[in-house]
């Protein structure tokens, strides 16, 4: 709650109270003593008096300095309740009795018919003067006490020295004394604008961290509420839901049973009222529910869910001899909101169009609004319409469009106002048009799922999406497994992978080199694509509960098939330059592992594929083995060998490199150099291995 503002009298009195800590803070009373001890040789030396005398008035200001300094030690250890207007009392005293030691000074230093030392003193007693100005200068009586005191009686001297210099010295310490006297009102009234400025941030700041304890506590009341209501719903629900379900599976019991008419149509009308009991509870339940209730899932394929409610509702149609049909475009894109909920509205919209016709049919539309990305579900009926002054009140609680009809059929006017809320949730928009008499349409609409432009077809079996090569990509998702797997769907096919683990390092590797796609959450790809610099395209990886970014190239909802992470990069990539896929070739080649599989079936190029890893693992530990001994010949065999056992598999990658190695052993290179492509030999045995224990699990 914010505080009231303080009255003006309050505030008068803080900034005095300021200005008096001030006045004791910057006192540095000390700093006037040099001025008193260089004064002291040049009496000396210009007059005539004895040598104990002039010291006399520095003594005398050294025991006022010590009083001073014991002053403002009692000031900081004051009780908070005391008043400023006696410590500035007490500070006007002390400073009085400081320019009288001065004062007295004067007249010991004064030295009579010598101008150049008459001067001297002037200047030392001004500069003196300037420097007391600063403490002094904040509380103006403490300042002109001192200057009167201190000025005064040089200022008598030098008119009583009489003499054209003398007298027009003497004009000169006062006018000097005046100008710095005038300036400390303005002095004053800048400390005063200082000193309120600072009490009323400091006032804002406790007001702030008030309000913001205040807030704390609500949100901590609000959370503590909304948990309580959380356990009430769920204990109310269980208490209400139990026996009812209980009456009604009696009552259909009951049905069902050989009755007489009457007690028949008795047992007919209660199973009717638990019915519309039952429907009741869960709209009210459903209606009390936090806002901020997280939805189970957020994928839902539209057509299947209109396609339940059809099924659910067409024998009550075919009950009432009405029409029920259900339409729907073609390739329709898979919604963003939880399957459930989807079903309860349309459910909901549909059962209401049933009850409010009569004759005729009820219509469930779905159609797909490209260039808006939602998808619009209308449920259409010829009843009799909504009324004009009802229509502002349909989607309000407790508000059924006819109370009439309401009464006979049970309704509470709770399902239309549960529906909004439900699909405002979901981040989309209800609405109806009618007119009366000629039936009605009710139509919400729903965001897309993934990418704006529509779902990305999957491929078919016998045309599957070759994985993409020689490309450099940035992974940054917050899912450390989900990144993972991404990686291995694409690093076995000469693709390089940076993955970054925070926001920071994700754009500090952006702005170091070039990447032809990056792949980043839901949440962190439009903070990514507004960074500056930003010129990769960008994939989207959403996961449960994620909306689709707004500034993305593509948009994937996890788990995604790998040709459709494979199409999604083959779309959005440039094609690599030849010279760069020839740096990294791939580890695997796919056409040909594809004719394998085809002409040997799955089941034998795991086996053949089970026997090279072993082959291999034993020949890359003999080449490591020879490159440690230095057996060249050897190593060169063995890298031979490996050529001769990966090649005809279609390994490329370490082939390659099996085949660099053994043609540099043949020239003779040196061993640094052998040793480098041994190991190159042995990391890329490493990612073939990886890549067929990727593709066929079983080979592992």
């Amino acid at each position: 709650m914010t505080e009231p503002l303080a009255p003006p009298q309050t505030t008068a009195d803080s900034v005095f109270a300021g200005r008096i800590d001030i006045l004791y803070a910057l006192g540095r009373h000390y700093l006037s003593l040099p001025f008193a001890v260089l004064c002291v040789p040049a009496t000396l030396v210009a007059g005539h008096a004895p040598g104990v005398l002039p010291i006399i008035p520095l003594l005398l200001q050294i025991t006022v300095v010590i009083a001073a300094e014991q002053l403002t030690t009692a000031y900081r250890k004051r009780p908070p309740e005391s008043d400023p207007h006696f410590w500035a009392r007490r500070y006007t005293f002390v400073s009085a009795i400081s320019g009288a030691t001065w004062g007295v000074a004067a007249l010991f230093w004064f030295v009579w018919d010598s101008f150049p030392a008459q001067a001297y003193l002037a200047l030392a007693f001004l500069g003196m003067t300037a420097t007391e100005f600063i403490a002094r200068a904040v509380h103006r009586p403490a300042y002109i006490a001192h200057t009167t005191f201190a000025l005064g009686p040089l200022v008598l001297l030098l008119l009583w020295q009489g003499g054209l210099y003398a007298s027009l010295a003497a004009v000169l310490v006062a006018l000097f004394a005046a100008v710095l006297i005038s300036y400390c009102g303005g002095m004053g009234r800048l400390l005063d604008e200082s000193i309120h400025l600072r009490n009323e941030n400091g006032q804002l700041v406790l007001r702030l961290q008030n309000e913001k304890k205040d807030a704390i506590r609500a949100r901590d009341s609000a959370q503590a509420s909304a948990l309580a209501k959380s356990a009430f719903i769920a204990n109310i629900s269980h208490e209400l839901r139990t026996p009812l379900n209980a009456l009604l599976g009696m009552a259909q019991l009951l049905e069902r049973a050989d009755l007489p008419k009457q007690q028949a149509d008795h047992v007919k009308v209660m199973l009717q009222a638990g019915m519309g009991l039952q429907t009741l509870i869960d709209d009210v339940i459903a209606l009390t529910r936090d806002d901020d209730d997280q939805l189970e899932d957020e994928d839902c394929d539209p057509l299947q869910a209109a396609r339940a409610v059809a099924r659910l509702l067409q024998p009550r149609a075919w009950e009432k001899r009405l029409h029920l049909t259900l339409s729907a475009a073609r390739d329709l894109p898979r919604v963003a909101a939880d399957p459930r909920k989807v079903r309860q509205v349309l459910l909901k919209l549909a059962d209401n169009g049933l009850k409010f016709t009569e004759r005729g049919l009820v219509d469930i539309r779905i159609d797909h609004d490209a260039a808006a990305g939602m998808v619009r579900f209308t449920v259409s009926d010829t009843g009799h319409g909504v009324a004009p002054e009802v229509a502002h009140l349909l989607f309000n609680p407790f508000s059924p469009g006819d109370s009439s009809y309401a009464r006979k059929e049970q309704g509470a006017g709770l399902g239309l106002a549960v529906s909004k809320r439900v699909i405002e949730q979901a981040g989309g928009r209800i609405g109806f048009d009618s007119k009366p008499g000629e039936g009605a349409q009710f139509w919400f609409t729903l965001p897309v799922c993934g990418v704006a432009a529509g779902p990305v077809p999957r491929a078919d079996s016998d045309g599957q999406q070759q994985p993409p090569t020689g490309l450099s990509l940035l992974i940054f998702l917050r899912a450390p497994e989900v990144g993972a797997v991404l990686a291995h769907l694409v690093e076995p096919f000469g693709n390089r992978v940076v993955r970054a683990a925070s926001m920071a390092e994700a754009l500090a590797c952006n702005g170091q080199e070039h990447f032809d796609a990056i792949i980043a959450g839901a949440g962190d790809a439009d903070m990514l694509a507004a960074a500056p610099g930003m010129k990769a395209p960008l994939v989207a990886i959403m996961l449960r509960g994620d909306r689709a970014p707004a500034a993305t190239d593509i948009a994937l909802r996890w788990p995604v098939e790998p040709d459709q992470f494979y199409r999604a990069l083959d779309e959005i990539c440039e094609p690599p330059a030849e010279d760069k896929a020839a740096e990294m070739p791939p580890a695997i080649d796919a056409e040909a592992f594809s004719t394998l599989e085809k002409s040997l079936g799955v089941p034998a190029l795991v086996e053949i594929l089970q026997c090279y890893i072993v082959t291999a693992e034993q020949l890359a530990d003999g080449l490591a083995q020879a490159c440690i001994e230095e057996k060249w010949d050897e190593a060169a065999r063995l890298a031979q060998d490996i050529v001769g056992a990966a090649g005809g598999l279609g390994l490329s990658a370490i082939t390659q490199a099996a085949r660099n190695f053994a043609g540099a052993a043949r020239e003779g290179r040196n061993h640094h150099d052998l040793r480098n492509a041994a190991q190159m030999v042995v990391g890329e045995h490493i990612r073939a291995r990886q890549a067929l224990i990727h593709l066929y699990p079983d080979v592992a």
